[in-house]
């Protein structure tokens, strides 16, 4: 009885801590809001991190040893992953993606883990002949032992806690990295993105013509995203506040996090821990081409300045132009609500970059490779 007691107030106490932080996020300063956040300390045990974060991910302040970590990029769909992606394809990482067990490079039914140059007119694109981004292809390779051959610099997939679960152990760590998106901004990149986006599996051209009211309140299949993943939640189901308390601490403990909405700075943080030189002609250029030029910026889509409601990828080559929802529109309100525990791990979330600059210089004495 004493327990179920104990319980009970717990969540009540969660519950207010959490709305708490929600009524305060949008108009705080940063150091109001730090201290709004401060709130869910005491609910947050030292058994907080479940065991694939405790024992299969390399502490963040653990100085980097690229020789003796594999970085995991968590790619988030519509947060700069897909940037990222291509310029370490560029930098001359070699990369477990989808590509790597595409079978027209003809090394998806190897039963060793190979590294193999798909593109002859390209040969600094490298992969790893699994695809990261399933959980069947997860599997596959840590049937093959992806991370202990050494051979994969980067693992990208979009399902971050079944990869750190299969591909790393306790002897086998990995380093985790991800960049983090507004998720009302992310949540309305997707809906335009999805409806003309036949390449992709979640093509969804019905969505066409729709409002961002209704396809939110009747169609949105992935609210509270980032929590759910974390803590390994199918997106049929609930999200509580204790799930949020958990993605909180992973992530405090656990992630090098970068934000979309200053990709070339969080870029040159994961660079600094990676190990990975860009200072030489070629990093310099693969650098240039994606972050080099002022045009390239988000702008608004009026040439004489004026914001009509459009706006302009940071970065041409993989832009997803659409109109733009203003903060305090009905739409963005109702998309905050649906996805509060986001909205206020996200908000954690640009504390956490702003404190992890200091501790991510410290590290610029990091062998490169």
């Amino acid at each position: 009885k004493f327990s179920q007691i104990h319980v009970g107030i717990l969540s009540v106490g969660l519950v207010i801590a959490a709305s708490m932080i929600f009524s305060q996020h949008r108009s705080s300063s940063l150091p109001e809001r730090r201290r709004s956040l401060s709130v869910l300390d005491p609910y947050v045990g030292s058994n907080a991190l479940p065991s694939w974060a405790q024992h299969h991910l390399v502490d963040v302040t653990e100085k980097p040893n690229p020789s003796a970590e594999t970085a995991l990029f968590w790619h988030i769909p519509k947060s700069g992953g897909t940037t990222a992606k291509r310029l370490y394809e560029c930098l001359g990482q070699t990369l477990a993606n989808r590509l790597g067990a595409d079978p027209r490079f003809g090394h998806d039914q190897d039963e060793e883990i190979v590294v193999f140059q798909p593109f002859v007119t390209e040969p600094d694109i490298k992969f790893v002949n699994v695809d990261t981004t399933t959980k069947q292809g997860i599997l596959r390779a840590a049937n093959l032992g992806l991370v202990a051959s050494g051979k994969a610099d980067m693992i990208f997939t979009s399902d971050v806690n079944f990869a750190v679960h299969h591909l790393f152990d306790p002897g086998h760590k990995g380093r985790i990295f991800a960049l983090f998106r507004n998720p009302v901004d992310r949540s309305v990149s997707k809906f335009y993105y999805l409806q003309g986006a036949t390449w992709e599996r979640t093509y969804r051209p019905e969505w066409a013509g729709m409002s961002i009211m209704e396809w939110a309140m009747k169609h949105n299949l992935d609210e509270n995203f980032i929590v759910k993943k974390i803590v390994g939640k199918k997106l049929g189901e609930t999200a509580d506040i204790g799930d949020l308390v958990t993605a909180k601490e992973i992530i405090r403990r656990r992630f090098i996090v970068g934000l979309m909405n200053d990709m070339e700075e969080s870029i040159r943080r994961f660079n600094v821990v990676l190990g990975v030189d860009y200072t030489g002609e070629r990093g310099q250029q693969c650098m240039g081409q994606y972050f080099g030029s002022n045009d390239k910026k988000e702008v608004p889509a009026n040439a004489n300045g004026a914001d009509d409601g459009k706006s302009k990828a940071a970065n041409d080559m993989n832009s997803n132009p659409h109109p733009k929802i203003l903060e305090g529109s009905p739409e963005y309100n109702l998309l905050a609500e649906r996805n509060a525990l986001d909205m206020i791990l996200y908000n954690y979330i640009t504390l956490l970059y702003a404190e992890q600059k200091k501790l991510i210089d410290s590290y610029t004495t990091v062998a490169v490779v």
